[in-house]
């Protein structure tokens, strides 16, 4: 866990977790860089999420842990494939959707 997810709230993190998702990619060297910000960036909304109330985000940082373990599988350095990509940021999707089906949880 870094010194930042040691401070940061999951609101935050989650912002940031947006900036990071936002640019979009259209080659595999770009779509590299944008799933791998994402899952990092998702690293830091898991960790404050863990720091806040592990029951509460029970779902959405298994979500998370999910990403990770497909990112794993596909190899971190495979993930601007399409199809490795999508697979990753399917449950980062599902993640941002528990978050906005609630709110005032954040």
């Amino acid at each position: 866990m870094t010194e930042a997810a040691r401070v940061m709230g999951v609101r935050e993190a989650l912002d940031l977790y947006h900036e990071a998702a936002a640019p979009g990619c259209e080659t595999a060297e770009e779509c590299q860089e944008l799933v791998s910000a994402k899952l990092a960036a998702a690293g830091e909304v898991m960790a404050a999420m863990r720091a806040q109330d592990r029951e509460l985000f029970a779902e959405p940082i298994g979500f998370v842990e999910t990403a990770r373990q497909r990112a794993e599988y596909y190899g971190l350095d495979n993930l601007g494939a399409k199809g490795n990509g999508f697979a990753v940021s399917e449950p980062l999707q599902q993640m941002v959707a528990w978050f906005r089906a609630r709110p005032d949880v954040a």
